[in-house]
């Protein structure tokens, strides 16, 4: 999120829309008409529409509050539903105009990936690795590949793209360790009908061989668990990924003290939430959710008392959830300050170590959460 005075815009959803018209008009210098051009990122825009629109239902259904579910992201649904709908967009999409569609939805892959930061430790690299950053690097090379025959497009070329981009996704996942094995399934269906339909040379065999067997050697010269720090690490304290964010303590609902540093050993998700945010009122439910559904992770959900009008409206509002929660007051704004809180929500996750894994400016949801607290 970036805050635009009382405004919060999801910076990934931002870069998407500015990629669609840098594209529009690059499309219009290599000679694509406007009609052709409305019909290949169309696509992509009745997607987004498709997203939003089914993720406001949703959020309607769960919180039964419109302002609310203007907020919401809809989850796994919204996205399936969004993927169906430029499916058919594609489907009924001139095949001439096939190339055009493919490399647009690289570029906006591309600068979506760019967004949003996510660092891994990365094989024989003991450090975390800006991940977001190799992955651009790859999607960049995938880019120049789908170019070279964006005007020329044939089924062999189109399968063998989704191939370079299933594996990206594949690599990503997997350093990540949020890997499915049972996802290798159609991803080796789409290598053999992708071979079928353009044999690739020998030379080409070869090379991919050679790479896979590369990859098995330096996976099994891996040690068994990947390092990670001790909890009494001297790791520099800071916000960004890969460092140790500031201990802190404060108050909870009861009175109690809560301390940071008591949960380290475990792994933790810190959220900063104010009862007058709709974001904050609208992730609250999958948050719950998420956290009834787990004892590996612990939510901190830390209340900005100072931006409230009443402390009895933040109260009231996350009484339902504080089963699920450790819930806590900044009452003075030292660690909403110290933490450089300037939109809501904003939320950290930390690994067993207390090192930040991962951080979101604006709304999370269940499946935010399961991706990055594995």
């Amino acid at each position: 999120m970036i805050a635009i005075g009382p405004l919060n815009i999801r910076l990934d959803l931002l870069v998407f829309m500015v990629s669609l018209l840098v594209l529009y008009i690059g499309f219009k210098k290599i000679g694509l008409t406007e009609k052709e051009r409305d019909a290949v990122l169309g696509t992509w825009f009745a997607g987004f529409l498709a997203w939003k629109g089914s993720a406001i239902v949703i959020g309607l259904i769960s919180t039964g509050s419109l302002s609310l579910a203007l907020y919401a992201t809809g989850g796994n649904w919204s996205v399936a539903i969004a993927a169906l709908v430029i499916g058919l967009f594609v489907f009924r999409l001139d095949k001439r105009l096939y190339g055009y569609w493919t490399l647009s939805g690289l570029v906006l892959w591309l600068g979506v990936t760019l967004t949003v930061p996510r660092y891994a430790s990365l094989p024989l690299i003991a450090s975390p690795q800006p991940l977001h950053l190799y992955t651009a690097g790859l999607i960049v090379l995938l880019i120049i590949l789908t170019w070279r025959w964006m005007r020329t497009p044939s089924l062999g070329l189109l399968v063998w793209t989704a191939v370079g981009a299933s594996a990206i996704w594949l690599a990503s996942t997997y350093v990540t360790t949020t890997l499915n094995l049972s996802w290798l399934v159609p991803f080796t269906a789409l290598i053999a009908l992708a071979v079928y339909l353009a044999r690739p040379s020998r030379r080409v065999v070869q090379y991919g061989l050679g790479a896979l067997v590369l990859l098995a050697v330096v996976n099994a010269s891996l040690p068994d668990e990947t390092k990670t720090l001790d909890s009494n690490t001297t790791e520099a304290t800071g916000l960004n990924i890969g460092q140790v964010p500031p201990n802190f303590e404060l108050r909870r609902t009861d009175g109690s003290t809560f301390r940071l540093e008591d949960l380290r050993g475990q792994r933790v998700v810190i959220n900063f939430w104010a009862s007058w945010c709709p974001p904050c009122r609208a992730e609250m439910p999958d948050m719950a959710t998420f956290a009834r559904s787990t004892d590996e992770v612990t939510i901190v959900a830390v209340n900005t008392t100072t931006s409230e009008r009443d402390v009895m409206d933040a109260q009231t509002f996350v009484a339902p959830y504080e089963d699920a929660f450790e819930v806590v007051y900044d009452e003075d704004g030292t660690v909403a300050n110290g933490y450089r809180i300037q939109a809501m929500p904003t939320t950290y996750v930390l690994d067993e170590s207390g090192v930040i894994t991962a951080k979101q400016f604006g709304a999370i949801d269940k499946a935010w959460l399961d991706a990055r607290t594995k």
